[in-house]
């Protein structure tokens, strides 16, 4: 807001130095901003369009760019046109299956050397034979190491057992005459003869001695039985290590064999498949060339129907652009009415004659108004540029209000009549000021409020303004006060 009210506030020290703040490069950016926003030079709807068509021609440019690199890339080569690269890569491919069955018939031949095939056999035979007896072997080692396990098991109850046996012998049936907890005498006539004496219990059955005597032989029976089938396993693994060994033999010397059988057919055919692998290389080369060369031209053909549509989409962002153009403010009619109406009140003011005819035109660059051909900071005076600056500001805001431009309408002067003096023609430039002022406010009255700030005028000219005086303010009756005074 504050950028727009800079065409509303004219403060004393710049009234006769500069156009609303232009000597002030950061004020008078946003001067011109306003300046273009309010007269209509500026639409945000074709500013986005001229981006978005400003964003197309890059993107087209840029196509055209890689365009013209992939074109020179292709023009070295004999790849140019897509079908022919497709055809040559289709036969390239079907080369490169046509070698891969010659390679495979030449693995086939090798098995119709004589006696390859029954030497094969037999060492497949064999080698199945080594995995079998591998496997017993296997399965047998965990027989063996169950049996052992049993056979400790079998040990550590049969010692149990003798421990019973012997408990059974020395620690039972013993006789209490006093209580092995308090030391109190027992009577044993005091408990019913089908209880015992001490703990009132019906006493068990126990195992007899001769129970648990059959027991032991029992157990003692099983761990012989267990260590005979271990020394029969024992003796198995050392049968079959002994025929794996064998096994392991035979696989060698016929491994020797089938080499020898099929070494002289591997040396003639070493030529052959060494040319057959060096052709399979070469075309398997061939066909990652031609890929890569058809990966470019589909990439340049996508390029093209991208260019195309970006050549559309310019086409009709520019219509876009024409029709925002011719229904847009007309900006120059703005300026010519603000051009006329300031010549108007340069003459009600009647400014010094600067040449053979008066006129007023705004730069078209700088937005500034420009005085029968000199601009505001050649003007010849403060006085003059102060005329000038007031006839510039009010017709601002007088067009603003007539076209319906978007300016504030509050005007505030400060310092009318700093640069003149009291008597002649300087009382009759301060004389006409205030009546154009006064001609506007009366032509504006509700919508534009002026504001105008004098230090000290004639008693002729105060005589004239007695109606529009609203503040008279003194050295002892100010318009900011001191607490106290």
């Amino acid at each position: 807001m504050s950028d727009w009210l800079a065409y509303c506030v004219i403060t004393g020290d710049e009234l006769d130095t500069q156009a609303f703040g232009h000597r002030h490069p950061f004020r008078d950016i946003k001067r011109k901003w306003v300046f273009e926003l309010a007269y209509g030079y500026y639409d945000p709807d074709l500013a986005r369009l001229n981006a978005e068509l400003r964003s197309v021609e890059l993107r087209i440019q840029s196509l055209e760019q890689e365009s013209a690199i992939q074109e020179k890339f292709l023009a070295e080569t004999p790849f140019r046109d897509i079908t022919v690269l497709a055809q040559q890569l289709s036969d390239a491919q079907d080369a490169i299956r046509q070698v891969a069955l010659r390679r495979a018939q030449l693995s086939l031949d090798s098995q119709e050397v004589p006696g390859v095939r029954a030497i094969r056999q037999v060492l497949l035979s064999t080698r199945r034979q080594q995995a079998e007896l591998a496997e017993r072997i296997t399965r047998t080692q965990g027989q063996v190491k169950d049996l052992e396990d049993l056979r400790r098991q079998l040990a550590s109850q049969s010692a149990r057992m003798t421990r019973a046996i012997v408990a059974d012998e020395w620690l039972v049936d013993f006789d209490f005459v006093v209580c092995p907890r308090c030391g109190s005498d027992i009577d044993a006539a005091r408990t019913p003869p089908h209880l015992c004496y001490l703990c009132h219990q019906e006493p068990h059955q126990a195992t007899s001695r001769d129970q648990l005597l059959a027991e032991q032989d029992r157990i003692t029976s099983q761990i012989r039985e267990t260590d005979e089938l271990v020394a029969s396993r024992r003796a198995t693994l050392q049968g079959w290590a002994r025929e794996l060994a064998a096994r392991y033999e035979d696989a060698s010397r016929l491994g020797a064999q089938l080499d020898a059988q099929t070494a002289a057919f591997v040396s003639d055919m070493a030529t052959q498949i060494e040319v057959q692998a060096a052709e399979q290389a070469r075309l398997e080369s061939n066909v990652a060339r031609l890929e890569e060369y058809l990966v470019l031209l589909r990439r340049f053909e996508s390029n093209a129907d991208e260019r195309a549509a970006l050549e559309a989409q310019r086409d009709e962002v520019s219509a876009a652009i024409n029709r925002r153009e011719l229904g847009q403010v007309d900006a120059e009619a703005n300026i010519r009415a603000l051009e006329a109406r300031m010549l108007s009140y340069l003459r009600d003011l009647h400014i010094p004659q600067l040449g053979d005819q008066l006129s007023v035109a705004i730069n078209r660059t700088t937005y500034m108004p420009e005085v029968s051909g000199r601009t505001f900071d050649e003007l010849s005076s403060q006085g003059l540029k102060t005329l000038v600056n007031i006839a510039h500001a009010l017709a601002h805001h007088t067009v603003a209000i007539d076209r319906n431009l978007p300016l504030p309408g509050l005007l505030i002067l400060d310092g009318l009549s700093a640069n003149s003096g009291f008597e002649g023609f300087d009382q009759a430039r301060v004389s006409d000021v205030y009546n154009l002022l006064t001609s506007v406010a009366v032509d504006y009255e509700g919508q534009l409020q002026i504001v105008a700030v004098d230090n000290e005028l004639s008693r002729d000219i105060i005589m004239n303004l007695t109606d529009h005086i609203v503040l008279t303010l003194s050295q002892s009756n100010r318009l900011i006060r001191i607490p106290g005074s």
